[in-house]
């Protein structure tokens, strides 16, 4: 299988030379636009299309009549849906389409009208030869609904290139990497979905309900939220999480079951995906759809399906609060400026979620980099959490309601509080004998962690990490930071992925210290087989210590 080239014809919007015969006219015809502009100029839908009432007479009156939608912009809704409509409803007495999909004008970011006076067009062909057709048409559909304004931002086309378009080359070029490189013919595994690992499940559950929700908004013409969804899942779900996660089963030199089932699962996860965007994106979904499966095209194959029995929503409750955890966790290290590969000696957790997660604490050390995670049932004695009217809210709609709110946010508990207005969306307080709905926004919620400690907060889920940093914590920490310069190295230097190496180290004793603590982890991370203090001439930053590493092949 090959690795997806960005040179391909991603970037070509429409074919040319086609040489056919426009099945209105009978014009020849070297495009395929050609035809379609033919085609619409004439009002070709529903009738001339098909030559009635001279052709096909049975065939329109009983099949093919009315449409299922038709699509136009605003400025043809009384030269071509009312006209349409007129001479149906004469002709046929009843409407020729069952839905109209009305599209609304492009505007420049500022939501002016485009037009050459203005200096404010831009050149579609342009856009296609710099960022190719596909990546132009997920934007312009994710910008707005096709019936709405949309305000074109060529920002946002560049974040379409790089977030989901880049995103999706990265997972599909890994996943080419080391199932050439194992040799393995993915269409052939065949590993039962109960003997699939939790992660796997995970996301197998997470997709199928992708294709059904994609396959509904598809059905109501809502294709904003089509590609949102799709978006969401590759950056967020599939790379960001199930790939990351799942990254060193790759590297297993065995082929274990278990190997098995990561390649079994990306497979299908990825050749789903091809599927699903082909409509949107049909150069980079063909590209990958023919190099997965060895078929001609994606676009005779048919949309995936969902298997709803799939889709447990147990498994994802688990992973989906171990996600929440993790991404709290590491927003309070970047709020207290503790670097990820600094490693710390617990994280606290509300203890209520022991039953539910305790099996994935594992997990959880892993990605927030801790040494223990404590399930705590008694968080406030690592935490204060306090509730103020937030005025500017609740003012304008409370009137001289709000010193009374005022006395009774400050006499209730404010974890029970949040945690009932977060349940339902609002709580109900009796105010002045009249009851008040009462939602978050009303509330000012402040939360401080005491000393050592730092605390982060959503949806009344809460992380609390142990910021206290020992010599064996420190010492990690450089280890860790000398293997992440390393690989850097390494990829400046374009060794090959199984290249071994010999590192060079010049440092001070609290860096060497921490090398000989570590030299057996440093050594295997980054495949070496010798690791020597001497000179180096690259001097690097490794946590406030000037340190030179040299590395060869």
């Amino acid at each position: 299988m090959e690795p997806i080239d960005e040179s391909i014809e991603l970037h070509r919007p429409y074919v040319d030379e086609v040489h056919i015969k426009c099945p209105h006219c009978g014009k020849p015809m070297t495009r395929i636009t050609e035809v379609m502009d033919c085609w619409f100029d004439s009002g070709a839908m529903p009738f001339a299309q098909w030559h009635y009432p001279f052709e096909n007479k049975e065939e329109v009156e009983t099949k093919l009549f009315p449409a299922d939608f038709i699509c136009e912009g605003i400025d043809q809704t009384r030269g071509w849906f009312y006209s349409l409509m007129a001479i149906s409803t004469f002709i046929m007495g009843k409407s020729p389409y069952k839905n109209v999909l009305v599209n609304d004008l492009i505007l420049d970011k500022e939501g002016k009208k485009m037009s050459k006076s203005r200096g404010n067009t831009v050149s579609p062909f342009e856009l296609f030869d710099k960022y190719g057709a596909d990546a132009t048409r997920w934007y312009l559909l994710s910008v707005s609904p096709a019936w709405t304004p949309t305000r074109f931002d060529e920002d946002g086309l560049i974040d379409v290139v790089s977030k989901f378009f880049g995103t999706l080359r990265n997972v599909y070029n890994f996943f080419i990497l080391y199932s050439n490189q194992d040799d393995i013919d993915v269409n052939k595994l065949d590993v039962a979905y109960d003997q699939r690992p939790e992660l796997d499940r995970w996301i197998l559950s997470k997709y199928n309900q992708l294709i059904a929700d994609v396959t509904e908004y598809m059905d109501q013409y809502d294709h904003m939220k089509t590609v949102r969804a799709i978006n969401d899942f590759v950056n967020e779900d599939f790379s960001n999480w199930y790939i990351r996660r799942a990254r060193r089963r790759f590297y297993a030199e065995q082929m274990t079951k278990d190997k098995e089932s990561v390649y079994a699962t990306t497979y299908e996860v990825l050749v789903g995906i091809t599927k699903m965007i082909a409509p949107i994106a049909p150069f980079i979904s063909d590209e990958m759809y023919i190099n997965l499966t060895g078929e001609k095209t994606v676009h005779t194959a048919y949309f995936p399906k969902a298997d709803m029995s799939l889709v447990d929503k147990g498994v994802e409750e688990r992973m989906d609060l171990v996600r929440t955890l993790v991404t709290l966790g590491r927003g309070t290290r970047e709020k207290e400026k503790i670097k990820v590969r600094q490693p710390l000696s617990e994280v606290l957790v509300d203890g209520k979620y022991e039953a539910l997660i305790g099996d994935l604490t594992p997990l959880i050390m892993e990605e927030l980099n801790v040494k223990k995670v404590v399930f705590e049932k008694d968080l406030d004695k690592y935490m204060d959490l306090s509730l103020k009217p937030n005025f500017k809210a609740a003012g304008p709609v409370l009137g001289s309601k709000i010193k009374e709110f005022g006395a009774a946010v400050a006499k209730a508990d404010a974890a029970e509080l949040i945690a009932a207005i977060e349940k339902d969306g609002k709580i109900t307080l009796s105010l002045g004998g009249e009851d008040v709905p009462i939602t978050k926004d009303f509330l000012d919620i402040r939360i401080s962690a005491k000393e050592g400690f730092a605390v982060g907060m959503e949806n009344n889920v809460f992380t609390i990490l142990d910021t206290a940093l020992n010599d064996d914590l420190i010492d990690e920490g450089l280890a860790r930071e000398m293997v992440s310069k390393i690989q850097q190295l390494r990829k400046q230097k374009d060794f090959e992925m199984m290249d071994n190496i010999s590192i060079v180290v010049e440092a001070d004793e609290a860096v060497k210290k921490a090398v000989e603590a570590h030299r057996e982890y440093i050594m295997k991370e980054t495949l070496a087989l010798s690791l020597d203090f001497g000179d180096a001439d690259d001097k690097y930053d490794l946590n406030g210590h000037k340190t030179g590493i040299h590395v060869e092949r």
